[in-house]
């Protein structure tokens, strides 16, 4: 089933029942804003997570987006949040992570290399990450290549769009 297919409903959940898988470094500044605006107005946009049942049969929710926003109920002291609960496998947890991080902010180049890396190494296809991170799957597979190769700086300057992929595995290429 498809992210896309998957029936979503609106719950309050108990906060130490999330656990963070992928979590992010966030700058203090743009956080305290972020902290003062859901004390302020409250929150617009619910959390979203994915259930899961430990060994010990304890319900628990994996954080599929809304770190910042937990983070922020949990320094107000909040007990629970709202959510959108989704029964998605892992994979697409990870995916909507990615695609939902990317859409929001600026990506750290090599951040965004990693959570590819990581798709890739899970088994994910160069086309359907490219498809759900709005890339072609040649700039997966040339990128996936240069990581690969150690070539961190040429990566750097294909995300920050000094250099057009071709040309970093072009340069890659003669130095070989």
């Amino acid at each position: 089933m498809s992210p896309k297919q998957t029936r979503e409903e609106i719950r309050m959940i108990p906060i130490d029942k999330i656990d963070v898988l992928n979590p992010r470094d966030r700058n203090t500044k743009a956080f305290k804003v972020i902290v003062g605006n859901i004390k302020d107005i409250g929150l617009k946009k619910p959390i979203k997570v994915t259930p899961r049942t430990t060994d010990a049969g304890e319900q628990r929710y994996v954080l599929v987006f809304g770190e910042g926003r937990l983070t922020a109920f949990r320094n107000l002291g909040e007990k629970k949040i709202p959510a959108i609960v989704v029964e998605i496998s892992d994979e697409d947890a990870f995916l909507m992570s990615l695609v939902e991080n990317i859409a929001r902010r600026q990506v750290n180049p090599l951040e965004n290399l990693a959570n590819i890396s990581r798709l890739r190494q899970s088994g994910v296809p160069s086309a359907d990450i490219a498809a759900k991170i709005g890339v072609t799957p040649h700039y997966v597979q040339g990128m996936l290549d240069l990581l690969e190769k150690g070539e961190e700086r040429l990566l750097i300057a294909v995300e920050r769009g000094q250099i057009p992929l071709n040309v970093a595995l072009t340069i890659h290429g003669a130095g070989n």
